[in-house]
């Protein structure tokens, strides 16, 4: 993130700040009455390394980047990968996809609430953040592997834990309304329970080192990566959605197996198979 800022504040937020700024002046020395010193007085929150400047910043650019994103990202998977035919089916649910983007965008919007005291934590050097080049060479190749390994752990035992019966009741289950997911259900959670299951993304580079780099990669893949869990070409994850007690992982099925949740998708989609008892514990 701070390297987005330091290429966003000379070319475009200090011309907005500046003119914000001047503006409120403006507004202040023509309205009768009005003391314009307390403007002033609070300069400092407002210029690059002002708390306030830097949070409004961080909120604007996750939140406009990220729904335009899956408004795209999301229409493009929709058209090309998503089997149209899976709209006849009796689950699709009536006005589905509307539901989906509706939940999906106010979910983004409480997530990029949540998450810009992180983003703070990170630009103001809490976290282990280096710049890209700086590490050792086998770090830089090697932090990806390790990040998927971390993630996975997370996530399957996260997942695991929102589908504790009340847990589900109370957040997961409005992700499991869809049943057909199309890859506008990719954000389509609970707002406070997303949230949750996106720190590992951020936990990484607090616990270990991650090239600036690194975490822009790691974000954006897995925010890809979440699309193309939900377009019903990853039979893995559609076999979650069908069926809840399998499959709870992100990026592999290693703890699904270790965890005796994994159903094999050629399996479990073999209509010789339907019976969900030869479908259970195939490692």
């Amino acid at each position: 993130m701070e390297a987005i800022l330091n290429h966003l504040n000379p070319v475009l937020l200090d011309g907005v700040y500046g003119s914000s700024f001047r503006l409120a002046e403006t507004i202040c020395a023509t309205t009768n009455g009005t003391d314009s010193g307390w403007l002033q007085s609070s300069q400092f929150l407002w210029q690059r390394h002002g708390l306030c400047r830097q949070s409004i910043s961080i909120f604007l650019v996750t939140w406009l980047s990220s729904s335009l994103f899956y408004l795209l990202f999301g229409t493009v998977c929709y058209y090309r990968n998503f089997d149209q035919s899976l709209k006849k089916q009796p689950k699709f649910r009536p006005n589905q996809i509307r539901s989906e983007i509706t939940a999906s965008l106010t979910a983004l919007l409480v997530f990029n609430v949540l998450t810009v005291p992180i983003f703070v934590a990170q630009v103001r050097g809490f976290a282990k953040i280096y710049a890209f080049g700086t590490g050792s060479a086998w770090y830089e190749v090697a932090q990806y592997p390790l990040f998927v390994l971390f993630s996975d752990t997370c996530m399957y035992w996260l997942h695991r834990a929102f589908h504790h019966p009340v847990l589900f009741r109370m957040a997961h289950y409005k992700h499991h309304m869809f049943v057909i997911p199309t890859p506008f259900s990719a954000y389509a959670f609970d707002p406070l329970e997303g949230w949750i299951m996106s720190l590992p993304i951020y936990a990484y580079s607090f616990i270990w080192p991650m090239s600036d780099v690194g975490q822009l990669v790691v974000f954006f893949v897995t925010n890809i990566w979440t699309f193309l869990l939900h377009d019903n070409r990853d039979q893995f994850h559609t076999v979650h959605h069908k069926s809840i007690q399998f499959n709870f992982g992100q990026f592999s099925d290693m703890w699904d197996r270790l965890g005796g949740t994994y159903a094999d998708p050629d399996i479990f989609f073999d209509p010789v198979h339907k019976r969900r008892g030869q479908v259970k514990f195939q490692t």
